[in-house]
């Protein structure tokens, strides 16, 4: 008898896969404008199991070290999990000290997904050519906008005021990233962009993500109002 095959372990790799450059099973860079230097350590915990990636500033030896004490862990109760495993914090420590680190829930965008547009606003699919739209209220996503579709974002007159974008994506599956002014702020204009743009990323054929930090309110607000299926905890180490 085989075992099936466990969806938040593969959900977890894809968004591995999605949020880094990974070559030979290590991690090169972030998956972003720029390639910045990625984590030394993410972690990814489920309800079946630990995964780690290492980067390839991590010596061999302690990679695998990290690897092995992965495979050792016990499945994680998610609500549980909120703060950087401390083994694994000693472990790295020996390469250099953990310099930062960030913790929060994982979730993917249902397919059924869908919030009224706030009164007074309009949604808007935002292409390469629509860059000079987000000059003033968002610049970088003016700058990087071809590298950031699907975006979509809600208009108040002739200007953007939130905005939803692929902060990440491999193809397979695309990452949210979502910003709001602070004057357009609580009317609730995340998540009515996040289900929007989640129908656009599964009209690609690909899985929409979306991650954030146990202690940004905002963000998983979010997801509750939109009802996202959490199927994991990530866990960055510097």
């Amino acid at each position: 008898m085989t075992t099936a095959p466990d969806p938040t372990q593969n959900l977890a790799a894809l968004q591995a896969q999605t949020l880094f450059v990974i070559r030979h099973g290590r991690l090169t860079a972030i998956n972003d404008v720029g390639h910045p230097a990625p984590p030394r350590c993410f972690l990814s915990c489920t309800a079946s199991a630990v995964q780690a990636w290492t980067s390839i500033a991590v010596p061999a030896d302690l990679a695998d070290e990290l690897h092995r004490w992965a495979a050792d862990q016990p499945p994680a109760t998610l609500a549980e999990a909120v703060s950087p495993p401390a083994e694994a914090a000693r472990l790295l420590a020996r390469h250099a000290p953990v310099t930062h680190s960030f913790v929060g829930p994982a979730f993917v965008v249902p397919d059924s997904t869908d919030e009224p547009t706030p009164p007074g606003i309009t949604l808007r699919n935002c292409g390469p050519s629509t860059a000079p739209l987000f000059r003033e209220t968002f610049p970088e996503v003016a700058d990087s906008i071809a590298e950031r579709q699907p975006t979509v974002a809600a208009f108040d007159g002739d200007r953007p005021v939130a905005v939803c974008c692929a902060a990440r994506n491999s193809g397979a599956a695309y990452e949210a990233g979502t910003e709001t002014l602070p004057t357009h702020r609580g009317r609730h204009l995340a998540p009515a962009l996040v289900a929007r743009w989640a129908r656009l990323v599964r009209a690609r054929g690909a899985t929409p993500l979306y991650s954030t930090e146990w202690d940004n309110r905002a963000s998983l607000s979010v997801a509750r109002r939109l009802g996202m299926d959490q199927y994991a905890v990530n866990v960055n180490l510097y």
